[in-house]
């Protein structure tokens, strides 16, 4: 028989692989082959004094490769050095608003807080869970419908269209858990109306939330029309989407409508839309081509449904609405809309719909964002929901910075 004895010099090798696997933690799974030295080290600051949670930050692809030499980025791990636990990142191509491709990381920094990350090359990580869902429903008259931890929000489609229900305006869908529902309401909703059993609506409460928004001919939560003679001429439902990014950060996708007429000129619309994890906010591009006319004025804009309360703040760059769903026992649904950049709109309300009004050349974009929160969620009060809206604005004019170092500071 062989031996098994294990000599002293054997046991002491053991005790000294324990104690390397215990130390590397995470890293101690590498793969043969792989490098346990960091490939790059990034440093991200806070210069403000806000808690930013779910903080998006955005890098340049080509700046983390010229930093990391990664040849595969697909194989790409950041971990937090502090704590080496693995931050949440995507490549996203930013190209369809004109930008580079980027790197994304979800990352949550305290007020004026500064934190170190490694990255390093391991074949062996696995893929993160989404948080963040978009997809057509065909099932559903071609709803376009998307979600991310907060809420989810959706667009009527083309088949919808033909059975006399029209509207271009943004649904939203209220929820007080982060799990990802859009398939899942769906697919209850369905079987309810199969089996006829109305408490398997979407609209019914199920513990985790429901549709109880009436958006309607209305702007609902950020849609957009043209503001001709004192009133909202708007497109009728999406033709086509497409979508650009699948998460796990962000997702982003490109609406068409068909040409309308509007002042006096026919106006095509192409909406691009993008959602990040964390944010009550959608930020949305919105590119207007017309003939004729050498600008025209657009309204973006947020349903009133009485007795709505609605405020105007950061010197009318955001409109705050306190809104009334359909259904009593849902609390209230909190609307926001934000401008941000130093040009000035103008404000009105009408038919339903408090709007900021921007004026808008040929083949020129409007850039905005907009969503919604819940009183029987995380936002209880108007108050709390200004308060989002005045940091969101701020986070926006004072993003993280970041630098890159050596991986030997301690």
């Amino acid at each position: 028989m062989e031996d098994m004895r294990i000599t002293r010099p054997g046991i002491f090798c053991i005790i000294l692989g324990m104690a390397a696997a215990i130390a590397l933690g995470p890293l101690a799974a590498m793969l043969p082959g792989e490098t346990r030295e960091a490939a790059a080290v990034l440093v991200v600051s806070n210069p403000t004094a806000l808690q930013r949670s779910s903080e998006v930050v955005e890098i340049p692809l080509a700046e983390v490769q010229s930093h990391a030499h990664i040849p595969d980025m697909s194989r790409m791990v950041i971990r937090d050095r502090a704590n080496g636990r693995r931050v949440l990142t995507q490549i996203y191509d930013a190209r369809p608003l004109g930008g580079p491709e980027e790197l994304l990381l979800l990352l949550d920094l305290g007020p004026k807080a500064t934190l170190t990350f490694d990255l390093y090359d391991e074949a062996s990580a696995e893929p993160m869970p989404s948080r963040v869902f978009a997809r057509q429903v065909p099932e559903r008259e071609d709803d376009f419908a998307w979600e991310n931890d907060r809420g989810a929000y959706r667009v009527y489609g083309p088949a919808l269209e033909a059975t006399g229900e029209i509207g271009s305006g943004i649904d939203v869908w209220s929820k007080r858990v982060p799990d990802l529902v859009i398939n899942a309401w769906y697919k209850r909703d369905f079987e309810g109306q199969r089996t006829h059993n109305p408490a398997m609506s979407y609209h019914v409460d199920n513990g985790q939330g429901l549709d109880s928004y009436k958006v309607g001919t209305s702007r609902g939560c950020g849609g957009t029309a043209v503001w001709e003679g004192g009133k909202l001429v708007a497109s009728r439902n999406l033709t086509t989407s497409r979508i650009v990014a699948d998460g796990p950060i962000r997702v982003a996708f490109e609406l068409e409508y068909a040409p309308w007429k509007a002042s006096g000129t026919e106006v095509e619309e192409s909406k691009y839309v993008e959602l990040d994890a964390g944010s009550h906010l959608n930020h949305l591009q919105s590119t207007f081509r017309f003939t004729g006319p050498q600008q025209i004025e657009v309204a973006a804009g947020l349903a009133l449904h009485q007795p709505a309360r609605r405020q105007l703040l950061a010197h009318g760059r955001i409109v705050s609405v306190w809104d009334s769903p359909q259904l009593a026992s849902a609390g209230h649904i909190v609307t926001g809309l934000i401008l941000p950049g130093p040009e000035k709109a103008g404000f009105t309300e009408r038919e339903g719909n408090a709007v900021l009004l921007v004026p808008v050349k040929p083949g020129a974009s409007i850039r905005y964002y907009a969503g919604a929160g819940w009183s029987q969620a995380d936002m209880p009060t108007q108050e709390a929901w200004n308060a989002y809206l005045i940091e969101y604005l701020e986070r926006l004019e004072h993003p993280v910075a970041h630098r890159w170092t050596t991986s030997k500071i301690p």
